[in-house]
């Protein structure tokens, strides 16, 4: 039995055919990341650090799960299966989709990986495999149906079959977090900001009630490699970090819809800014047109959709004054107060949000 040290943490590799073969995957692939940056930067385009950091960090949460210390651990600390377990479904999914491979393999392939690439996207089986329902299913329902049954301890018994399931985990992982925290473009099944924020808090409850039931068992599930005391013990790991890392993942969806509300923000400014309402030509402004897509694709509590409202009424004021202007003296039935074009129709709008 290898006996947990604190520098085994560093020192203990695995060198199983599995292992070795995820080492090269993963230095081919990180190889074939920094390659692109490179390709990137030198046509001019921005690549950030950060995004390099986050795959480099998510490329070393794999092997460090696959062939590193934990994988070797696992076979005798129940407490390492659980950190397997979080490195390959929640680190390593997380960090890898702040990088967005998909971007840069878009940006740097060549003309027949391209269209290789963008049929994937387009496929009918991404379209299935993302549907909200099916990642709930691979993502939480796989987790519990492992941790509360005999599974864990007949895959440990085979472990072709563990790795297996180790790069099922790692996949469902994937399709969880990409659409949440990742900085591809997202083709099937979008969620706003609020439908990500819903996705993770409901994942809060089910980790803690997932760590209780297995902390409260009463005989270990795989009780010919892992005792009671490390079952209980890799329960409340899963409570703890599971809960943690989700936290963390809610607070980078916060921070990203406070980045892109800024963003909005600050080029509707400089829009404005740059292009006084008063002193346009004939016809609606640009900010118009802004407004009106706005209004029909944000909610009606945001502040985005507020300030739509705001640019209507005071394109609507201008409209009024420019009116006023060129307008002269005609009898005009005191009963018909329509207006023609564009002016009407804002003016309805605004009424009807206004109601």
């Amino acid at each position: 039995m290898d006996t947990f040290h604190y520098l085994g943490l560093l020192t203990a590799w695995s060198l199983s055919p599995f292992s070795i073969a995820v080492l090269f995957v993963l230095i081919a692939l990180t190889s074939w990341y920094l390659d692109g940056v490179l390709k990137v930067r030198s046509k001019g385009r921005e690549w950030s650090n950060a995004r390099v950091f986050a795959f480099v960090g998510g490329a070393f949460a794999i092997e460090y799960a696959l062939g590193g210390p934990v994988s070797v651990y696992v076979m005798h600390y129940f407490t390492a299966h659980i950190a397997q377990h979080l490195l390959l479904m929640i680190v390593a999914p997380g960090l890898l989709s702040l990088a967005a491979p998909v971007t840069l393999a878009l940006q740097t392939s060549r003309k027949r990986a391209r269209r290789l690439i963008d049929g994937f996207l387009h496929s009918h089986f991404l379209h299935f495999i993302t549907f909200p329902l099916v990642v709930f299913i691979l993502y939480y329902g796989v987790m519990w149906w492992f941790f509360t049954s005999t599974a864990v301890g007949f895959a440990m018994a085979h472990m072709w079959l563990m790795d297996i399931l180790n790069v099922m985990f790692f996949a469902g992982g994937v399709l969880f977090w990409w659409p949440i925290i990742g900085k591809d473009t997202i083709l099937h099944w979008r969620l706003g900001f609020g439908g990500r924020i819903f996705s993770l808090a409901i994942g809060i409850p089910f980790e803690t009630f997932l760590g209780i039931t297995i902390s409260s068992n009463r005989v270990s599930l795989a009780p010919t490699i892992y005792s009671l005391g490390d079952w209980h013990a890799g329960g409340q790991v899963l409570w703890g970090a599971g809960e943690a890392m989700t936290t963390i993942g809610l607070a980078i969806v916060i921070g990203s819809w406070i980045a892109s509300e800024d963003r909005a923000h600050r080029r509707m400014n400089a829009s404005s800014d740059a292009f006084p309402l008063s002193t346009r030509g004939e016809g609606m402004p640009k900010e118009y047109y802004w407004a009106q897509q706005t209004l029909s694709r944000t909610p009606v509590d945001s502040p985005m959709h507020q300030e739509a409202l705001t640019v209507l009424k005071q394109i609507e004021r201008e409209q009024v004054k420019k009116r006023e202007k060129v307008a002269t003296p005609v009898h005009q039935d005191p009963g018909d107060n329509s207006l023609d074009g564009p002016e009407s129709e804002l003016t309805n709008q605004d009424s009807a949000h206004s109601n």
